[in-house]
């Protein structure tokens, strides 16, 4: 389903009801990385309930063992689509026999996709629609295409760089080469930008960092085009690129952790795990601003 106003239009796929295209009608210019065979074939998600990946892909709940996939379960669902008022766009999920094998609880979630001018609102919503306490994580995984060139076997993305506001000292959460996560946090540098490149994302398969007191980062393109992802109090900022070819970073917002190794298989002793009372509503939102 597509929507636009004057400055740009914006896609939702309703397979996973996630951001398909963002496009700059100024620059004529696709913004979000689009699936490629050569790299990551897939694109932006709704994640929900869980944050990458569970250790073993299982967790337990009430002693119960139950398992799920990488980043949770609206990913392999379609969403029921709709255009709401002022153009917006809401993709709605909704829990049933299926999603109760995999996550015990039942809920309604859905995402709503919001122009304003240069900018574009995405703010997720969960329903806890159980009689009991629900336990989740949420997160958003959109990728911004990169300017550069193939050279050798890979896409060189240097030259591209994420940058803060102000120098600050970084946390960043360890990842090991089996793509668990390591408990071990460690100061990452004294620093107001990071620059971009294979090699980068080759040493760090993913750059989480505790971002608690980073409110915004800005995206410079090497074309000297920028754009701003606000991401207000979320708790987390990974960002992920492929280590070859993909032409593209994703600067993922998350409200919660992946499995560490050394993680609880019960889910409500997970480290940034978020309880939500019945019948209860949470929000997690974050904007894209075109420069």
């Amino acid at each position: 389903m597509k929507t636009e106003n004057e400055f740009l239009s914006v896609e939702v796929n309703e397979n996973g009801g996630c951001l398909k295209s963002l496009f700059d009608k100024t620059r004529k210019e696709e913004l979000i990385y689009q699936p490629h065979p050569d790299s990551w074939k897939g694109q932006d998600v709704f994640i929900f309930p869980f944050i990458a990946r569970l250790k073993d892909q299982t967790y337990t709940i009430d002693g119960k063992e139950y398992q799920m996939k990488n980043h949770g379960l609206l990913r392999y669902m379609k969403a029921e689509m709709s255009l709401e008022r002022n153009h917006d766009i809401k993709a709605t999920f909704q829990s049933d026999e299926k999603t109760m094998e995999q996550y015990p609880f039942e809920f309604r979630a859905y995402a709503l996709y919001h122009l304003n001018k240069k900018q574009l609102e995405i703010s997720y919503h969960i329903f806890n629609l159980s009689d009991t306490d629900m336990p989740f994580e949420v997160g958003a995984h959109p990728a911004f295409k990169l300017p550069g060139e193939k050279k050798d076997e890979e896409f060189d993305i240097s030259g591209n760089s994420i940058q803060f506001r102000k120098r600050m000292h970084l946390r960043r959460i360890l990842q090991d080469d089996k793509a668990e996560f390591n408990i071990q946090e460690i100061k990452y540098r004294h620093t107001d930008s990071i620059p971009l490149s294979k090699k980068l994302f080759r040493e760090i398969p993913t750059i989480i960092l505790k971002a608690e007191d980073i409110d915004m980062v800005t995206l410079e393109k090497k074309d000297g085009s920028r754009m701003i992802i606000h991401k207000g109090n979320i708790p987390y900022l990974a960002l992920w690129s492929d280590q070859k070819y993909g032409d593209y970073v994703a600067i993922e917002p998350w409200d919660g952790l992946p499995d560490y190794v050394d993680a609880e298989k019960d889910m409500y002793g997970k480290k940034a795990i978020h309880i939500l009372k019945p019948k209860k509503e949470y929000t997690f939102s974050y904007r894209i601003e075109i420069l």
